[in-house]
């Protein structure tokens, strides 16, 4: 079966883990993308994320890329989830293991 591989630069991919992710998944009313530095911590003094919303934006992230993530181990995804930047690096990582499964068919 193929499946399609869509590709994303890092700005697109930013972006849309700002808007659709964190602002959309996470109800963040009065916030917009450009609020958000791509460097600031989304948990505690940052962004001010609690600890449950690491499963909204796994969510947010298997839906809007396509990608699974194993939330029994959310606990080890720390270092992935301390800003924009550091998610959306995962995200790539998470997006080319998916395109090696596939066996690197577009």
């Amino acid at each position: 079966m193929n499946i399609k591989f869509q590709t994303f630069s890092k700005k697109n991919m930013i972006e849309l883990l700002k808007a659709k992710v964190l602002i959309g998944n996470l109800q963040l009313q009065d916030i917009k993308p450009e609020d958000i530095a791509d460097d600031a911590p989304l948990f505690g003094e940052g962004l001010g994320l609690e600890s449950i919303d690491a499963f909204y934006i796994a969510g947010g992230i298997q839906e809007s890329f396509g990608v699974v993530i194993d939330r029994t181990k959310l606990h080890q995804l720390k270092n992935h989830f301390q800003s924009v930047n550091t998610l959306a690096a995962y995200v790539s990582e998470l997006l080319g293991e998916r395109f090696a499964k596939q066996g690197g068919n577009e």
